[in-house]
């Protein structure tokens, strides 16, 4: 967890030099509830997903196939129930809000690949909520993994 708060505050401090981002109180509220996304992937820590993810939350992405794929909010959750460490490396590439809604781009890299989440977010009774997120890879160059 500590790892994944480091570095969400390192993003964090860079994506708010932005003149635009300055002194907005929500971003760092917003990049609170993006570490404990990160900390319950990488740590395997489902309740903190469930913290931060509505119930009707989809996750999307195009297969190897290139068909779409959707999976519900509680089969995701379920892949991280094993407690398990994933070693990989996020951050926090881009905020955008408005009012109570907000996008969140992210960067990992695990399993040779590059991921980049687009988290839709929405601010229900003061927290903010993943309510959905799309999902794309590419290889890290040098890697064998393909998509």
């Amino acid at each position: 967890m500590i790892k994944n708060i480091s570095v969400v505050a390192a993003a964090f401090s860079a994506v708010c030099a932005s003149p635009a981002m300055a002194g907005n109180p929500s971003f760092s509220d917003i990049s609170v509830a993006v570490g404990k996304y990160l900390d319950g992937t990488e740590n395997g820590r489902p309740e903190l997903l469930e913290e931060v993810m509505l119930p009707s939350l989809e996750v999307q992405w195009i297969d190897d196939t290139g068909e779409l794929v959707r999976r519900p909010a509680p089969e995701f959750i379920a892949i991280f129930s094993d407690g398990q460490f994933r070693d990989r490396n996020g951050r926090i590439v881009a905020i955008d809000a408005s009012g109570g809604a907000a996008t969140v781009k992210i960067e990992l890299t695990f399993n040779g690949r590059r991921y980049t989440d687009y988290l839709l977010m929405l601010q229900i009774d003061g927290k903010w909520k993943i309510s959905n997120k799309i999902v794309s890879w590419e290889p890290l160059e040098g890697s064998s993994s393909e998509r």
